[in-house]
């Protein structure tokens, strides 16, 4: 009887209730390595506790290489051979500047 008492008395209080708290959310306490060792991976010093694997160099996929001129590039801009690029609708095709006799047409040189 003595708790419903209570109980009773705390709800007629506004005072004496405990406020509530919003939560908020927790953030992760900074983990302090004084000792970390920088190994690369896949050795005995990387299973170790306080090793800290550092990850592969970059291996330059993506980095823009610049294009050499070619033989075939200097020659066909130079018109030395035969063939020209015929642009097309259904796509690029070649030309031959030449006929099948092996006589070239005037009207292309």
């Amino acid at each position: 009887m003595v708790a419903e008492k209570e109980t009773l008395s705390l709800n007629k209080c506004p005072a004496k209730l405990p406020t509530r708290t919003k939560l908020l959310a927790q953030q992760p306490l900074p983990v302090h390595q004084p000792h970390s060792l920088v190994s690369e991976g896949f050795t005995v010093k990387a299973m170790m506790k306080n090793s800290v694997v550092r990850g592969p160099p970059s291996a330059g996929a993506f980095k823009e290489r610049p294009t050499k001129p070619t033989a075939f590039r200097k020659f066909y801009e130079r018109g030395d051979f035969p063939i020209a690029l015929e642009h097309d609708s259904k796509g690029n095709k070649i030309a031959w500047k030449v006929s099948g006799d092996g006589i070239g047409s005037p009207e292309l040189h």
